[in-house]
């Protein structure tokens, strides 16, 4: 039978390894990614034309808008911030890294469904 004392350690490196960040590289990161909305209260026109690209060098480009709304572009540098969850920052603007085994999502809101998106 295996004592208390082993049940404790056991636990106590299980759930210390659960609350370590997530590493995330900016190999994983790079590329174009898409805008997705699941909100209801925003037309599919309003965005239309969003587009995020992450580029090696650490600059990015960021187009906002769409055929209902005007269109601006954003240029600037990124980089990853760690944490729980990692954030990649554009400039001042951070969103949360969310990587699974088909696609990098960066959160910009989950109540309402709205995150950049690009397939691994």
């Amino acid at each position: 039978m295996l004592r208390p004392y082993f049940w404790a350690v056991a636990l106590s490196v299980a759930l210390v390894g659960c609350n370590q960040p997530q590493r995330v590289t900016p190999d994983e990161l790079v590329g174009s990614y898409t805008y997705v909305s699941e909100d209801p209260e925003t037309q599919k026109t309003d965005y239309n034309l969003n587009h995020l690209v992450l580029q090696s060098d650490g600059k990015y480009d960021l187009i906002e808008g769409g055929t209902t709304k005007a269109v601006s572009e954003k240029k600037g540098l990124w980089r990853i911030v760690p944490g729980n969850p990692p954030n990649v920052l554009l400039d001042h603007a951070g969103y949360p890294i969310e990587i699974d085994t088909k696609e990098v999502r960066l959160l910009i809101d989950l109540d309402v469904g709205v995150w950049w998106t690009k397939a691994k």
